[in-house]
């Protein structure tokens, strides 16, 4: 049998099984469709493994299932172009063909987003289809408790739920939802059975011996952590791995506080030594990179809030050694730190990020916490659990939830006021009508129409996000995720349900830097030094500045974000303020606990820009956005201090992520070590919140375009996430090397 025709054969059993328990409870049925699911789906255990657990990597994801959040689908999901492209080239019989015709037939409206489209109200969807902002149905940012899986193995947590579920009983509660965490729990018992089986039967059949030793090993550790918690770290990466698998969860938490404990009690006990640990997670990184989720993959060490904070940083620092000698695009490491905390964390940190690799992420504890309680609104000891996941948008781990489902892209807002809610051609409604701007006679007029345009939309955004909660609370139980988010258990509640103890919404945002440009440019051109009329600069933005190319130097002159101008870089601070603020406010209204924005961009500022007209800080149509909080690519011109400190000017008390992208030349850390350390020092001093730093040559990107052969590990920070230089769109490659270096 093809792997495929096995693939499409799972398929149709969950198919099957989600019609005969299409009524059932929600818990009830998502356990079902996952055991028709697993281990199906997974796939064969390859030398060189150390671990058992492989699905199909991201980008080709399985063609129908359930209950995995963020990774190949949401809730129920059916891929169609899978199953359309096997039954056009894989030559099935015409009976088999025909099965898969209805298999896609029922999906077409039974999948959880058509039926959540097909639910939302008129008077949403006429609104949502002008330009300003957008959404998605997703359940993004879930962070279970993996240091409470570890610690309670599967026989601890079924006996909690067996308890909450007979007090259920008792009183006369529904306990179907624990009966779906049992089925959930069993089910990971029968993945490591199946693994075992698999691991003692390639043993037998091998004939390298180390590969048998390895295979024996393996079969022993997964007989282990069913039968009790993990005793070793081995033991622990196994069950966390094939959790992580199951359940489709594509971060992977603070892991040396959970996994510290297991890697220092191994090495003083002889179990392992320091370099056998170090292929452990190797392996695991390995593991992680074949998944290929690169918008998320995060691993964080370090940071405030640690109870073991000396074995935590031991394998901290292992961890930043995983990631120096696997070369490669994940897990994307994220190191937050403190003033106080290990010096060699820091050190070790800018050594790995100066041999070229992306990577740790550097996130500021010392203004990060603070920031934290006020933007989510809860005490420090929750602050101090805050996450960085998928691009650089908060979470709390284990603790909230807050999807980023939404867009909105403030430049596009800056030309609806321009044209009185419509885009710079006229074809095309962008937002809602605020007045004819060649009327204004103030830039306080300008402001408060873009503001009119900003708020009706993040009003729109969040009624998307209580919309879909609701919705999303009668579709899935999201078990995985669930039985390891505080409260939920004890609740008998999902974590879309009332079960999170924390939920709120976050609003990612595409060109905030070019949208507080182009208002300076606006209010200094036309306002305060009246080198140009609204009209005047209206009709170069039309004309995509052809024939206007005095206007656009003009416009290009005009102060920019990015070169500690006062002018420039208050109007960012008034322009992010104003649109985080306003979200703020009205989180109550819509019933959650916090509603933020984030500044976060990953290549979207190449793809929004693609289909964005000009724009009043000189930008000419299609050209790409700024990415997240730094400045459009070229137009910091006045050195790194004079950057670091505009990015640092930006309140981080109201958001719940911004992302500083920079670029610096090897020579930098190579021959100016310590002054780029100062730097650094005196920005996040200063309240920088966060940097993610590429360390790349002068010359090595053009080189890498014109001959991609050569340079196949240059590994570069796109957004929020990394990639190889040599595989990103030529765009996107363009948008990486016009940025500045240092």
């Amino acid at each position: 049998m093809s792997s495929m025709k096995k693939h499409l054969d799972t398929a149709l059993s969950v198919t099957e099984t989600y019609q005969r328990y299409r009524t059932a409870h929600s818990a009830v049925r998502e356990a079902m469709c996952l055991r028709a699911m697993f281990p199906a789906y997974f796939l064969d255990i390859r030398k060189g493994d150390l671990f058992a657990g492989r699905t199909p990597a991201w980008e080709r994801r399985m063609a129908v299932g359930c209950g995995r959040p963020e990774n190949e689908g949401f809730a129920y999901f059916c891929h169609e172009d899978i199953v359309r492209s096997a039954i056009e080239s894989e030559g099935f019989e015409p009976a088999y063909r025909r099965r898969l015709e209805c298999m896609l037939d029922y999906w077409r409206d039974e999948t959880t987003k058509a039926k959540f489209a097909a639910a939302l109200p008129e008077e949403y969807t006429k609104n949502e289809a002008l330009g300003v902002g957008n959404c998605t149905i997703r359940l993004s940012g879930t962070l279970p408790d993996y240091g409470k899986l570890v610690t309670l193995g599967i026989p601890g947590l079924v006996k909690q739920v067996r308890a909450h579920k007979k007090a259920a009983s008792q009183r006369g509660g529904n306990a179907q939802f624990y009966e779906g965490l049992l089925m959930a729990l069993e089910l990971l018992e029968d993945v490591c059975g199946h693994y075992c089986a698999e691991a003692r039967r390639l043993a037998a059949e091998t004939t390298d011996s180390g590969f048998r030793e390895e295979l024996t090993e393996m079969a022993q550790v997964l007989d282990a952590i069913v039968a009790a918690p993990p005793g070793t770290l081995r033991e622990a990466i196994q069950l966390f791995w094939l959790y992580v698998e199951v359940s489709g969860i594509p971060n992977y938490g603070r892991m040396d506080t959970f996994f510290g404990d297991f890697l220092a009690a191994d090495l003083e006990s002889g179990i392992l030594t320091e370099s056998s640990a170090l292929r452990l997670l190797q392996a695991l990184w390995r593991l992680i990179c074949q998944r290929s989720i690169p918008f998320n993959s995060r691993i964080v060490v370090g940071g405030r809030g640690r109870s073991n904070v000396e074995n935590a940083d031991r394998f901290a620092l292992l961890a930043m050694e995983a990631t120096r000698t696997v070369v490669e695009t994940e897990p994307q490491l994220t190191l937050r730190f403190h003033s106080g905390m290990n010096p060699a964390l820091m050190q070790t940190a800018l050594d790995v990020v100066g041999e070229g690799r992306p990577y740790p992420i550097l996130y500021n504890d010392d203004v990060n916490v603070e920031a934290v309680m006020n933007a989510f609104g809860v005490c420090r000891e929750l602050a101090e659990q805050y996450y960085p996941f998928g691009c650089g948008e908060y979470t709390l781990d284990h603790t909230s939830l807050g999807s980023p489902n939404s867009v909105i892209e403030p430049l596009k807002a800056v030309e609806a006021v321009l044209f009185n809610g419509r885009d710079a051609t006229g074809a095309r409604p962008l937002g809602i009508a605020t007045g004819d701007s060649d009327a204004f006679t103030s830039f306080d007029q300008v402001f408060d129409a873009y503001k009119k345009q900003v708020d009706s939309f993040l009003d729109l955004l969040t009624w998307h996000h209580a919309i879909e909660y609701e919705f999303e609370a009668r579709e899935c139980s999201f078990l995985y995720a669930s039985l390891l988010y505080d409260d939920c258990v004890a609740r008998g509640k999902s974590i879309v349900d009332g079960g999170c103890r924390v939920r709120g919404a976050t609003h990612e945002s595409f060109g905030l830097v070019n949208a507080a440009d182009s208002l300076t440019a606006i209010k200094t051109l036309v306002f305060d030094r009246k080198l140009l009329t609204l009209e005047r600069m209206k009709a170069a933005l039309a004309a995509d500045f052809e024939g206007y190319e005095a206007e656009r130097r003009l416009m290009l002159d005009a102060p920019k974000f990015g070169n500690d101008d006062a002018e420039a870089d208050g109007m960012m601070q008034r322009v992010s303020d104003h649109a985080c603020t306003y979200l703020m406010s009205i989180a109550g209204k819509y019933g959650l606990d916090y509603n933020l924005m984030v500044n976060i961009n990953n290549h979207g500022n190449v793809d929004k820009g693609r289909a964005t007209n000009a724009s009043a800080d000189g930008r000419r149509a299609g050209e790409p956005l700024a990415n997240g909080n730094t400045p459009t690519a070229g137009r910091d011109r006045n050195g790194i201090t004079a950057l670091l400190n505009s990015l640092a000017k930006i309140n981080p008390t109201v958001h719940a992520g911004y992302v500083h992208n920079l670029k610096f030349g090897k020579t930098m850390f190579a021959k100016d070590r310590t002054k780029f350390t100062m730097i650094l020092n005196t920005y996040f001093a200063k309240g920088g919140t966060q940097a993610m730093i590429t360390v790349v040559d002068r010359g090595e990107l053009e080189k890498a375009m014109q001959r991609p052969e050569e340079y196949q590990n240059l590994i570069v920070r796109v957004g929020g996430f990394s990639a190889r230089f040599v595989e990103l769109p030529a765009d996107v490659q363009r948008d990486i090397m016009n940025r500045t270096l240092y």
